[in-house]
């Protein structure tokens, strides 16, 4: 019975790769270039290609929920729908940040530059005005106008995904982003159980059951007590409120 519900789920997976891949197509090269086309003010563009993804992501969640994939819980989510938001959590699955974006209206995101140029995702991306990671000070300062517009930012401090077993480590972006706009990061904590989709594994590689997520916010992590040190010495009062993130988020961890 266990190898015919694991082998179910299978199919199911990948048939939801299937659906996201197929909707990724037509979405990339009708219903974004459509918007930039007849949405002419960049402003408002930005709000209704992110509302597409927005809703696009609420309906392939729950699809992947109605085929047996997966289950999810919430836990304070409604502190998401707050605007310009720095929305900060750990990473553990392919599947985070299609829940992340799915919960929050108007976000945006950090992508790779090369993506900006791929002819399978640039609609997307110029579309719904996500920052496209160059690195240096621009890169931050994108970031800081962006949040100052009412749009939230999504940010995983690991970067990538964190393999089990794996003790996490964070990149500095998002504290710095943090800092230097004198904004409180929103704590997102993510749990699934059993894991499945995680870094190195197949799409076909299946737990035993299905998925099931809890998403929590934690609440909003003060900035104001690590102010004074990163005015003296911006290193460290990076540093300082990385270690205090990863606290949060990984309480019976310590931060290297």
């Amino acid at each position: 019975m266990r190898v015919f519900e694991r082998f179910s789920r299978q199919v199911a997976t990948g048939l939801a790769f299937s659906v996201f891949g197929g909707l990724g197509i037509f979405f990339q090269f009708l219903i974004f270039p459509g918007i930039v086309l007849i949405v002419r003010d960049r402003a408002k563009r930005k709000i209704v290609a992110r509302r597409v993804i927005h809703v696009t992501f609420r309906y392939f969640v729950r699809f992947m929920r109605s085929v047996g994939i997966l289950t999810w819980e919430e836990k304070n989510l409604q502190q998401l729908n707050q605007p310009g938001q720095l929305i900060v959590a750990n990473h553990l699955t392919l599947i985070d940040v299609v829940f992340l974006f799915s919960f929050v209206p108007n976000a945006c995101a950090i992508v790779k530059s090369s993506l900006a140029k791929n002819p399978f995702t640039w609609g997307a991306i110029y579309a719904a005005g996500y920052i496209t990671n160059d690195g240096g000070p621009k890169l931050i300062e994108d970031c800081v106008a962006e949040l100052k517009t009412g749009s939230s930012l999504i940010i995983f401090p690991e970067g990538t995904r964190t393999a089990p077993g794996v003790k996490p480590k964070f990149k500095h972006g998002a504290m710095l982003i943090a800092l230097e706009s004198g904004i409180d990061p929103t704590v997102v904590k993510i749990t699934c159980e059993p894991l499945g989709l995680i870094k190195g594994a197949h799409w076909w590689d299946v737990p035993e059951k299905a998925m099931h997520f809890t998403f929590g916010v934690l609440g909003r992590l003060s900035i104001e007590p690590f102010m004074p040190l990163y005015w003296e010495t911006p290193p460290k009062g990076v540093r300082a409120l990385s270690r205090k993130l990863f606290s949060v988020l990984f309480p019976d961890r310590s931060q290297d």
